[in-house]
């Protein structure tokens, strides 16, 4: 996999050469000409046949469902153009327009009068639009029946349903999904059981975070970007070091934004409006506009919302209520123009500011309550600026993406007596970190679906990490000291690809990999509780290697596939604050941490079952993980990053939808599974037959909704959904203080919607479950009192929206 050294690496050279000249090749490949496509469309109901279409055509398909156009499509097989193609797939009753060279329309052929037949029930909202049924995750338009690999999608009709305005909200709906539950803006998400731990410090996230085409988040927590105008979360299961490089060592979170619409004008609105059980209120607005421009070449899209967050735990020591309110706000403007020579460029503004008036956790096993003599606030600010270059071609497909993200957080802790400061002595602990990420890539890929198909890429990243730890003891007569300072640059270039072969009309085998090298350098000092003094520190480490992935295939129909795949994933390695910065120690080394790598095998697949009524995917897989890092905290309270040993995985996933008619849809998802270390470094206290902290060996979850019509062409739906997490712990000794989890929680809806409207009510956390969720509370505390922190309490609601 690689090898770490305290030198200058050079593969560097060689990437940039490499660069350069694919740079070079990947402009030049860009050409257009006249679209001929090899063509395999079996005879299925025509809306999965549309969908196979236009990925293997490379086409965009809009309109349907339309009336009257329904049944099974034909077979087509041959090298033809997509005009052709479609004419010979739809049945009777379907025709179709062309918009341009790269988009079709479906419509309905003119057929005499039907006798008026008065409305019966009517569908549940579902998700058959043809733009919801395809996946990006893997680098390419792929649909999602069928699609051999781990992926899942949540769409904006289960956004509604579940009633999701962040991540976090829709979590527990993605079988192997899991995430912490510190507070909004300081959270950590986990897949597959890949857990390092509760605690977020220098390691590199498990799971890369994307919103679109650009990763948004490297060692900070989840930024819990609103889900505003956005059409579909997509996870991606599994490493994914081969496309996506380090730091998606669990897998991968994909926010696929509504694009800029040139063809028509659109805007909506929506407010919410929610009060819990210990009565406190909160409400949500959001309102989004789409402008075509330059007579349909051009559009402008944004969104502005703002949420204020309700509290729930009391401070009686300061006599004050619903102490950990919070406020988000925060917007998205996107413009894309349509080029000459059939490109396309689009630009994109993100800003988000999210802040909390204190921490959510308990002390000492009162229930929603915890004495403290300070407020532990947090901030979490997010800014990203962003465009992307594209030119979807015959042969070539090219997109270029670069962004820049600055992303900016504070939190304060109650320090009291922490320290060399005498018990009892009012302190706080101020951290503060600001990342700076520059990020660009450039992938071409080829079009259609000829029999063996490629992809190939260029890309690099430049992170700036800025933090620094400030005791400030001033309310209790003392002074405002440094405890550390330090600046880390870390830098990665990577070269990568795939190629995917049909061996056989059933039998697809694809292989891939990823050429990366990183370099990581620090600058510490300000330590101003060592004794004896500590001077200031610089380091610097790379890494190079080589991320494998394989898969094989097997179609044994187009709703029944299975699939067997090997794939790695990958972190930097980086270093630690000195143990002596906590004036505590007079251990002056100034601690490493070495790359950690994962490797994953699994098999799976999916079977559309009972004439498309229900779909089942699952995987089995295992795991190996090698040189695991985490944070964690010193018994002062101050973090140490640390590889604390060997982790493995192994278990089963699946995830069900059932429609068995118009009105009912139930979607069932699962994870059993054993993660766990094998070995221990004795670095640091831990067992191996606890499991990994923070993820349970067993979750589950359920999502069921049934819909009717109501008079004056109204329609009506009434859902449910409800989650299980089970047994954890929340560090890697499994002390019986550390144990969590083991809860179960759930939602009920009922839904009016008229042609423009939408009118929701509902309940969460409706047993009003308190649990005791995944996260930690003070690390300067944590080890005098019992910490926990539980769920918020039920919670009522009602939401409304708007389009224009």
């Amino acid at each position: 996999m690689g090898k770490a050294s305290m030198t200058s690496a050079e593969p560097w050279r060689l990437l940039v050469r490499i660069g350069l000249a694919g740079g070079l090749w990947l402009a030049a490949t860009a050409a257009y000409a006249e679209p001929a496509h090899i063509l395999r469309l079996p005879a299925e109901p025509v809306d999965r046949a549309l969908v196979r279409f236009g990925v293997q055509a490379g086409v965009s398909v809009g309109g349907f469902p339309v009336a009257g156009c329904t049944g099974e499509s034909r077979p087509v097989i041959g090298v033809l153009t997509a005009s052709t193609a479609l004419r010979r797939l739809l049945p009777p009753g379907c025709t179709f327009e062309r918009i341009d060279e790269k988009a079709f329309r479906i419509a309905a052929q003119r057929v005499p009068p039907a006798p008026h037949v008065a409305p019966t029930l009517a569908p549940a909202p579902t998700t058959n639009d043809l733009d919801e049924v395809v996946v990006t995750a893997e680098k390419r338009r792929e649909p999602l029946r069928g699609s051999p690999f781990a992926v899942s999608v949540v769409t904006t009709e289960d956004l509604e349903r579940l009633g999701a305005s962040d991540f976090a909200d829709a979590a527990l709906q993605f079988p192997g999904v899991a995430e912490t539950n510190l507070g909004p803006g300081r959270n950590k998400i986990f897949i597959r059981g890949i857990s390092d731990g509760a605690f977020t410090g220098r390691t590199q996230s498990t799971v890369g975070l994307y919103l679109d085409d650009v990763q948004i988040t490297y060692n900070a927590p989840d930024p819990d970007l609103r889900l505003a105008d956005v059409k579909q979360v997509e996870v991606l299961r599994g490493p994914q070091g081969t496309l996506y490089g380090s730091g998606s060592i669990g897998g991968i979170v994909r926010m696929v934004t509504a694009p800029p619409d040139p063809t028509a004008f659109a805007a909506a609105a929506s407010v919410e409006g929610m009060i819990n059980e210990h009565k406190d209120r909160s409400f949500s607005m959001e309102a989004m506009l789409n402008a075509p421009l330059l007579e349909g070449k051009a559009a402008v899209r944004a969104v502005v919302y703002r949420d204020e967050l309700a509290g729930y735990l009391d401070n009686p020591r300061l006599g004050l209520e619903d102490v950990n309110r919070g406020r988000r706000t925060g917007g998205r403007v996107a413009a894309r123009i349509e080029l000459p020579g059939g490109w396309q460029a689009q630009a994109n503004v993100v800003r988000q500011a999210l802040n909390t008036s204190d921490s959510q956790y308990t002390q000492g096993g009162a229930r929603l309550t915890r004495d403290a003599a300070i407020l532990e606030p947090h901030d979490n600010d997010f800014t990203l600026i962003g465009g992307t270059l594209a030119h979807p071609g015959s042969m070539v497909d090219l997109r270029v993406s670069a962004a820049y993200i600055d992303h900016d957080l504070t939190t304060r802790y109650d320090a009291t007596g922490a320290f060399d400061l005498a018990p009892g002595a009012l302190a706080a602990f101020d951290e503060a970190q600001v990342v700076e990420l520059w990020v660009g890539e450039a992938v071409a890929a080829s079009a259609g679906q000829t029999r063996l198909r490629w992809l190939v890429g260029l890309f690099g990243s430049l992170t700036h990490d800025t933090s620094s730890g400030l005791l400030d003891a001033r309310l209790s007569g003392g002074a405002s000291r440094s405890v550390f300072q330090r600046r880390d640059r870390l830098q990665e270039a990577a070269v990568f690809g795939e190629l995917t072969y049909d061996l056989t009309p059933r039998i697809t085998a694809t292989l891939g990999g990823r050429l990366f090298a990183t370099r990581v350098e620090t600058r510490s000092g300000g330590f101003g509780l060592a004794r004896p003094p500590l001077p200031d520190i610089q380091a610097h480490l790379t890494d190079e290697g080589f991320a494998p992935k394989a898969r094989l295939s097997y179609a044994f129909a187009p709703g029944l596939v299975a699939y067997a795949q090997v794939q790695d994933g990958y972190r930097a390695g980086g270093f630690d604050v000195p143990a002596a910065a906590d004036g505590a120690t007079a251990e002056t080394d100034v601690g490493s941490y070495r790359p950690d790598r994962l490797r994953s095998y699994e098999v799976g697949g999916e079977a559309t079952l009972f004439d498309g009524a229900l779909t089942v995917r699952g995987a089995l897989f295992t795991a190996i993980w090698r040189n695991v890092q985490t944070d964690q905290f010193r018994p002062s309270g101050l973090p140490v990053t640390l590889n604390i040993g060997d982790g493995s995985n192994r278990g089963v996933e699946f995830e069900a939808v059932w429609k068995p008619d118009a009105h009912w849809r139930l979607r069932v998802s699962g994870l059993v599974d054993e993660p766990e270390l094998t070995r221990t470094s004795d670095q640091f206290p831990a067992q191996v037959d606890i499991g990994l902290p923070g993820v349970a060996k067993h979750t589950a979850a359920v999502d069921v909704s049934y819909g009717w019509n109501l008079p004056h062409d109204l329609k009506a739906e009434v859902s449910a959904q409800a989650s299980y997490v089970g047994r954890s712990f929340l560090t890697f000794d499994g002390g019986a203080a550390t144990a969590m989890g083991d809860y179960g929680q759930g939602r009920i809806a009922a839904t009016v919607k008229g042609a423009r409207w939408q009118a929701q009510a509902y309940v969460a956390n409706v047993t009003d479950e308190e649990g005791n969720t995944f996260a930690y509370g003070n690390p300067f505390s944590r080890m005098r009192a019992r910490q926990a922190t539980p769920l918020p309490p039920r919670t009522f609601g009602l939401a409304l929206r708007r389009s224009f």
